[in-house]
């Protein structure tokens, strides 16, 4: 299950960050949480620190131009 979760916030980063790639950390949280979307911790109030780590990670797994 942890597995599912791994592949899946990163992609869905890089899909916000594809989409306006000006937007910053901030409104990245900002979107996740409009999306009910939980952090990897599983808490429902996003913080830029973890947005970079999962920007970080989608770009090593190939996610990002």
């Amino acid at each position: 299950r942890r597995r599912e979760t791994d592949d899946r916030l990163p992609a869905i980063v890089a899909a916000i960050k594809g989409a306006d790639p000006e937007m910053t950390l901030q409104a990245i949280c900002t979107r996740l949480e409009a999306m009910r979307e939980r952090t990897p911790r599983g808490r429902t109030s996003w913080q830029p620190s973890s947005v970079k780590m999962l920007l970080e990670r989608a770009e090593r797994l190939g996610l990002l131009d």
